[in-house]
């Protein structure tokens, strides 16, 4: 069955605009969501996920037929054995995405399809980074992270919100700190072969879970481990030592608790790792947690510049490989 367990769910509580723009279908069997939200910007590649969520539907899909048309042309088709399809547009004007599930003879068993607007990268920001390139002293960053957040992630970073609302802007400064550190650390490619590995530990067990699971992942490079610490009904939140080698023991045991853990929950926390928009609303989430582990009493304008910002450092070091006690 070409349907993969990893695009069997939508994560529990979630719905599929949750993890980027989606159509579902009208009886609801089955999402197609793409990472990029509307519009979607010329030479940039996409990645399109369908969701197949009704077991029926699952068994009886052999394979997928993906046809991308731009501007009205002649459609660009081609076949895939799992739900996942990038593609990269080539002219600005408007993109229609259609994905049929093919069974036995390839009859048709379902077709979702999707409109987007395709548009050149973002003015200002090329202004910006031509002034910067010309400039003497420090430039704007790196060019290619700054194409990429904001033509693919502004919208998911800029709506991000706090479960318990404060004053101020430190909390989307903080997540947009997290977005451009993550997508500096590793490109994409990088990106998504951890997330290749992550899924066949799921799909194949030929990777072990526990293993892919040691390392972040997505654009926020977030940990399955800390992100099932969040996630009512997974892992209790538990507290690392402060000794390096008692450490190492502990998460030993919690990442095998973890690849022990219901396959519906390693599916679940896949997804949210593996699209864009959740990764951000998450990586979001831990950053709360971690603030009100630590600092319960400061909102997160003083996390970012009180005491030289080292509240701020002492969390992005729990994000990276905690959370420690803190003596």
């Amino acid at each position: 069955m070409p349907v993969r367990k990893t695009e069997t769910r939508i994560p529990t509580g979630m719905q599929p605009a949750d993890l980027g723009q989606a159509v579902v279908a009208s009886d609801s069997r089955c999402a197609l969501i793409s990472f990029v939200p509307n519009p979607v910007v010329v030479a940039r590649e996409n990645t399109y996920v369908l969701l197949v969520t009704d077991p029926g539907l699952a068994s009886a899909t052999q394979s997928f037929e993906w046809s991308f048309v731009e501007n009205e042309g002649a459609p660009i088709v081609q076949t895939t054995d799992f739900g996942e399809k990038a593609y990269t547009p080539t002219a600005t004007g408007s993109l229609a995405i259609t994905v049929k599930l093919l069974g036995a003879a390839n009859a048709i068993q379902a077709e979702l399809s999707m409109q987007q607007a395709i548009v050149v990268s973002s003015v200002p920001l090329e202004t910006l980074i031509d002034q910067a390139v010309s400039s003497t002293g420090p430039t704007a960053g790196s060019p290619d992270v700054l194409r990429e957040l904001i033509n693919e992630h502004n919208l998911y970073y800029q709506n991000v919100a706090l479960q318990a609302a404060e004053a101020g802007e430190g909390f989307k400064k903080f997540v947009f700190s997290m977005v451009y550190d993550g997508a500096s650390r590793k490109n994409r490619a990088e990106r998504k072969a951890i997330l290749n590995e992550l899924a066949a530990s799921i799909n194949t067990s030929s990777v072990d879970f526990a293993t892919a699971s040691s390392s972040g992942a997505g654009v926020c490079e977030i940990r399955p481990l800390l992100l099932s610490m969040i996630i009512p009904g997974m892992t209790a939140w538990t507290l690392l030592p402060e000794d390096v080698a008692q450490r190492r023991v502990q998460m030993d045991s919690l990442l095998q608790a973890l690849a022990a853990m219901d396959e519906a929950k390693q599916i679940d926390l896949f997804n949210i790792i593996r699209f864009p928009k959740s990764n951000i609303i998450y990586c979001g989430r831990i950053l709360e947690a971690l603030r009100n582990a630590y600092f319960n009493t400061t909102n997160f304008e003083d996390v970012l510049s009180g005491m030289s910002g080292a509240r701020s450092q002492w969390i992005i070091g729990q994000y990276r490989q905690g959370p420690v006690v803190r003596s």
